[in-house]
Formats: C-alpha cells, structure tokens, sequence
C-alpha cells in the first residue's frame, strides 16, 4: 500500500507539472517546450528565497510568493514580447515550436550560470512519518500530495469559476467564435501564458522539495509532461491528470520491482502502445 501512496505522490507532481503544459496548448495551441525549465525556475526562486534566512515556514511562503510573481511576469512578457508576433505569421505552429525549444537551451545554460551544476534541493515539509490503517508513510510526501491535489483543484475551480478561466475555456474552443462574443482574444492569451507559468513554477516547487534539481532536469520534466498531455488527450486537463496518476502508479511499481533504470522503458513502452491504440489520447478534443 505504501507503494500506491507513492505513485499517487508521484502522479499529483507530475499532474500539477502537466497542467499549466496543457492549458498553454489548449488555449492558444502552442506547444512550449521550456515547459519543464519553466518548472525548474520556480524551484530555484523558491530555493533562493528560502536561503535568505527566513524560517522554513515563512521562507516556503515567501518562496512560492516569489515565484509566483516571477512566472506571473515571465509569462506575461514572453507572449507580450514574442509569440504574439510570431502568431501572426504563416507557418506559425512550427515557428513558435522552434521559438520555444530555442528557450529551452537558452534558459538551460543561464540557470547553469547562474547556480551551477550541484544538485540542490528544497527542504522537506517536515521529517518524520506516520501510521494509517495500511502501513507506514512520510508525513512530507502525504503534504506534497495534498498540496499537489488542492493545486489541481484551484486551477480547475479557477478555469469554471472565474469570468477570466470561462473566458479561457471559450477561446480554447473557438478564437473566431470567442472574438465574435466581445472576448479580447489576445489578451486572454496573454493571461494563459501568466496563469500557467504561475502554476508551473508551483508545480517546480513541489519536485524540488522530492527530487534533486540541476539546470538540466528540465528536459526531463518537460518529457514526462509531453508524454502525459498526449496520453490524456492534448488540451484536456482531466485526461492529462488521469493519464499523471496512471503513469505515476506504474513508475513506482516498476521502481518497487524492477528498479528505477526501467522507469523510462516502462513510460515509454506505454506512450508507444497508447498512441497505436489510442493516438487522441484518453480524453479526445481540446478543451481547457
């Protein structure tokens, strides 16, 4: 039982990591391969912070405040500076792909720059563990999980909720149907961009309190966020959650049995097999 808690810990991190992926494609289809070094920028300003000297408490809020803000403003600039002129060119789908991935490089060697090749990592919540009816599990990774958990939750609230997230969601099905209701498109584009970098670099915060973060593991969580987005169903967020949770299970059976060297093959092999079977993935459409 252990296990399945920590492959559900697993597919909450990697649900929360994959949600701000998918909004950005559903709404405004651009695919951002600096995804995963979005995540890790958030890591590493939350790390900073909490380095200042502040207590744990204070300094894990301040950190999640920072990076927050540094996303928010991040995003915003990103769209406003440059996809929103390469949108307006043809061929724009493969032109913003190259944009993306050219960051991706780029944000790689300035965080390798800037903080070095050294692991590092943020501190745990708390040490410890504590007994349930099934066994014993550490008191940090059940606060990840519900952390993770109460992330997803707020984005969805925010996406049903809000005048903005219907606004999003809108725009997400029909640009020329959004447009014809008075919605500013570009604007709204502007906000997903600011939304889900905010919430990537939430996302970044949690893996860097669970596993060791370098300026390369970017590629990485941008790989497992590409594979889950297309297991779910591009530009739909509960197929990308349930497809996070599924393959979060099997990592941590097959650690449990095989070892972590076949974690890879394993997630691979699936994504293979779920594009064969399935190619539009669990949940089909492309819907915030």
């Amino acid at each position: 039982m252990a296990t399945v808690v920590s492959g559900l810990t697993l597919g909450s991190l990697y649900a929360a990591m994959a949600v701000g992926l998918t909004i950005v494609y559903g709404v405004s289809h651009v695919f951002n391969f600096a995804h995963g070094h979005v995540a890790v920028l958030g890591a590493y300003v939350a790390w900073l912070v909490l380095g200042t000297g502040l207590g744990f408490g204070a300094g894990i809020v301040a950190g999640s405040a920072a990076a927050v803000a540094v996303m928010v403003v991040f995003g915003w600039g990103l769209y406003r500076l440059a996809i929103r002129r390469l949108l307006t060119r043809d061929g724009w789908q493969f032109a913003t792909l190259l944009f993306t991935l050219g960051l991706a490089i780029l944000m790689q060697y300035l965080l390798l720059q800037a903080f070095g090749p050294r692991v590092k990592s943020i501190p745990t919540f708390t040490d410890g563990s504590v007994l349930l009816w099934f066994g014993r599990v550490g008191i940090h990774q059940l606060i990840v999980l519900l952390l993770s958990v109460a992330l997803i939750a707020a984005v969805g609230l925010f996406l049903q909720r809000t005048a903005t997230g219907q606004a999003m969601r809108a725009v997400s099905l029909s640009v020329p149907g959004a447009r014809i209701v008075g919605i500013n498109v570009e604007r709204i584009f502007a906000y997903t961009f600011a939304f889900a970098f905010a919430v990537t670099g939430l996302s970044g915060i949690l893996l860097g309190s669970t596993v060791f973060m370098t300026p390369h593991i970017g590629w990485e969580w941008m790989i497992k966020g590409f594979i889950i987005i297309t297991f779910g169903g591009l530009g739909r967020i509960q197929g990308a959650v349930v497809a996070a949770f599924f393959l979060g299970l099997v990592e941590a059976f097959v650690t449990l049995y095989a070892g972590s060297l076949w974690i890879w093959p394993a997630w691979l092999s699936l994504f293979v097999i779920a594009l064969m079977v399935r190619p539009q993935g669990i949940m089909a459409g492309r819907a915030a």
